[in-house]
Formats: C-alpha cells, structure tokens, sequence
C-alpha cells in the first residue's frame, strides 16, 4: 500500500491553508497570528497525564501526525510561516521528529526550552499592531504577548467554516487512513469469526493497522452481541460469550494526523438461535442497501438535514418490510418510531478531527443552523459542497430503554421478533464520502476494493 504523498501536492495545500489564513486575518482586522501546539494535562495530583495531541489548527500545515507540546507556528500575511519547534534535550523521552524539507514553506527554529522559545515569539510579533492567539490559553506565553485577542470568535468561525472543503493533499491523506482502517477492519472481522474476544479483536486490529492505542483517531468500538446496542460501548471483554451473535466495530484509522471513521456489523456463527441468526443477516443486507443509497444520494448543494430525513424514511420501509412494524412505512414515518430505533444523527464532518469543525454554521461569519428539536443529534445542518467529506452512518438498534414507550403506547411493534432480535444489539454501517461536482466519492468503499484486489 503506498501511503507516500506527492510533495507537489503537499505544497498546493500548504499554499491553500497559507492562503486561507492570511485572508480570514485580513477580514478579521488583524494583522497576524499566532498558532499554539498545546500542551500535555496532568491527571489529578500525579506526575502523569493523558496522551498529548497537538492542536489541529496547527497540525493541518504540516504532514506529521503531531508536533510536540509547546511549539508554535507564526503567520504573518507577506511573511514566510515560522514554525518554533520545541525539542529540549531529554533521557526520557524520544524527541519529535523535525520536519524535513519545507524549507520552501516555511522557517523552522529549534528551541531546548519553552521559556525561549515564549521569547522568540513575542519577538516576531513585536511592532504588530492586532494579532490572534489561537490554541489553549497558555498564561507564560501569554504575559509576554502585546495586544493579543485569544481565540477571536470572527477568525475561528471564518476558519472552522473553510475547513469544510477538503485539499486534494487532504483527500488523499484521507485516502491512506482509510486504506488503514480497512485493513484493521478485515483483521478484526477474522478474528471474530474465529472465535476471538472483544479485547482480543482489539489487539488483532491495532497490529493490522500498526497502531497503539495513542495514534487511534478514536477509542475502537468493539461490541458484541448486546453490546451492539450501547453506541459508544466503552469496554472489552477479555472472556468470551457464551454465543457469538453479532459484533458491531466501528474504528478508524490516522495518517498525517487526518482520521477515518469506519463501522461494520458481522453477523456470528455461533448464534444462540439458527432462525434469529438468518433473520439478522437479512437485516444487516437491507442496511448495506440501505447505507448505500444515502451515499449515492450525496450530492453538491444537498442538504444534510434532508438526507437525515431520507434515512428515517428508508429505515421505515426496511423496518416495515422486516414485519418489525405492522403499520405501513408512512405511518410509521409520521408518528416517529423510526426515531428509537435510530437515535444518532446521520453523521458528520470528517477531516484532522474525527467530528470536524463548521457543521452548523450557515457561513463563515459563524451564523448558526442549528439542528431541529426534533432531530436534536445531528451535528451537520449546513448544505454540502465539493470537497467536504464526512460519514454516512445509519443505524438499527434494539435498545429497550428507548423501545420501552412504544410498549407502553402500544404502539405498531411486533414485539415477538424484537425479543428475537434483542441478543444481537444492533446494525451499524458507516462509510466515508467525499462530495464531488456531480455525485460523491467512497473512500470507505474504495479501501475495500483495494485490499481485495491487493
């Protein structure tokens, strides 16, 4: 699999975002910025903390998957980018590598300490009249910079919102995570038709990918049976069921720092019951069916919140035709009990974050769309346009909590199958598309067919 990316097309996107900066500072009114990596959280009274990750606003301009705590990068419009890199000298630790070869792009200034490298930056900036901050607040950097607006609302959301259209370098770096993700995905499906645990589909998936659990985009999703009915199931078994009825994974893969985000449903051979099993796998095929129509329905200028609406419709011809529900699809449509069968939203914005940024906003001035009451969930409401990408995920679960007031309403159920299909937890099937001028593109779906043909 080659995961190397062409530098010509690096530089194009370099020269973008470059681009992107400089004129959301110039609508803004200011003059420069400075871009602040971050830095690592301590756990509570302990010598220790969570997994640094380096702020994507940053991370978005250079093809690494992180730059280490610390470091800055200052953008001044007419002014080659300066990158302040901090690399102390340490036993410890392994230091981050340098970026290598963007000497065209951009300048790189190596520093040993954080106090120095505060320095040097309030020096770059000295003689600016108005200049954005944007990352966490960090109060030692901060005391030695001059008239900085930290994290400005106007160039967050004129920034947030362009980030909606992907680069070619990016689509391409989307490309090879979910290449990566696909391999993780046909090495935890084996696993589990042969046998193997949760946590043990886990490990099976990380040396597939070769990642550990830091360079994740997210927490794998590894749920079996029940679990499948949990949406962010949070734990791995490390015993094995009794039956091996269904596993639900939804897990991606990272490359340059960019994420995808891929599910899938297996249905098990070693079921509790041959005749739910058949039942389950006829579901499953109807939601592959199902997913497939929404990306192929992926358009420029469509709108998302319609899309959703579409997915409720579907789902209601599927459930109907399953005889889940003994009304017609219409009605089952009308009075809303799709809804707790599928409560999530259809999906979201997808890019160097896993839920990216803009996916309410209206424009870049940051007027909101925000979702209606009724579909409270959803975390895109603004209209698609080329080059976004994000995730098409419908699902069908059998959650009783949210299929207890149907009971109570007596509503159109037939509650025979549903206590059939209960064991299985439930159908998640989730691809990545990008939006192109005349219909869409399935990186999901692409990284299958290559690693069938490879």
């Amino acid at each position: 699999m080659n995961l190397e990316t062409p530098l010509e097309i690096f530089s194009d996107h370099f020269s973008t975002i470059n681009q992107r900066w400089n004129l959301a500072l110039d609508q803004c009114g200011l003059d420069s910025a400075v871009i602040y990596a971050g830095e690592q959280a301590m756990y509570f009274h302990d010598d220790q903390g969570a997994p640094f990750k380096t702020n994507p606003n940053l991370l978005q301009w250079l093809p690494q998957d992180q730059i280490p705590e610390h470091s800055c990068l200052v953008v001044r419009p007419g002014e080659k980018p300066t990158l302040l890199f901090f690399r102390p000298i340490d036993f410890w630790h392994a230091p981050t590598p340098v970026p290598e070869n963007h000497g065209q792009h951009l300048d790189v200034e190596l520093f040993e300490d954080s106090a120095s490298l505060f320095v040097r930056c309030a020096e770059l900036l000295a003689g600016k009249p108005k200049y954005a901050f944007v990352g966490k607040a960090q109060e030692e950097l901060l005391t030695k910079l001059k008239n900085c607006a930290v994290n400005p609302v106007d160039l967050i959301h004129n920034l947030y919102f362009q980030r909606g259209s992907k680069t070619p370098y990016e689509l391409e770096t989307m490309q090879c995570a979910s290449n990566i993700g696909v391999l993780g995905h046909l090495a935890a499906a084996k696993a589990f038709h042969e046998g193997a645990t949760e946590f043990e589909i886990h490990l099976s998936y990380l040396k597939a990918t070769r990642h550990n659990e830091v360079g994740l985009p997210y927490s794998n999703i590894i749920a079996q049976n029940q679990h499948a009915s949990l949406l962010h199931y949070q734990h791995q078994d490390r015993s094995a069921a009794k039956y091996l009825n269904s596993l639900l994974i939804d897990a991606g893969g990272t490359f340059n720092g960019y994420a995808s985000d891929i599910t899938r449903t297996h249905v098990g051979k070693n079921c509790y019951s041959a005749e739910a099993r058949d039942e389950f796998a006829g579901l499953v095929a109807s939601m592959d069916a199902h997913q497939l129509k929404l990306t192929r329905a992926v358009t420029k200028g469509s709108h998302y919140l319609n899309l959703h609406k579409l997915m409720h419709r579907q789902l209601a011809d599927l459930l109907v035709k399953h005889n889940l529900l003994t009304c017609s699809a219409e009605e089952a449509f009308d009075q809303g009990l799709t809804e707790p069968f599928c409560p999530h939203g259809l999906g979201h914005l997808l890019g160097i974050q896993v839920h990216d940024v803009g996916g309410h906003q209206k424009n870049p001035k940051g007027e909101q769309a925000p979702p209606p009451a009724s579909y409270s969930t959803l975390r895109l409401t603004r209209p698609l346009d080329i080059n976004m990408v994000l995730t098409i995920e419908p699902g069908l679960y059998f959650i009783p909590s949210l299929l207890e007031p149907l009971k109570k309403a007596k509503a159109a159920v037939n509650w025979q199958k549903i206590s059939a299909l209960m064991p299985f937890g439930g159908i998640r099937i989730e691809d990545n598309v990008c939006v192109t001028q005349t219909s869409s593109r399935n990186l999901t779906r692409d990284a299958f067919a290559l690693a069938a043909n490879a």
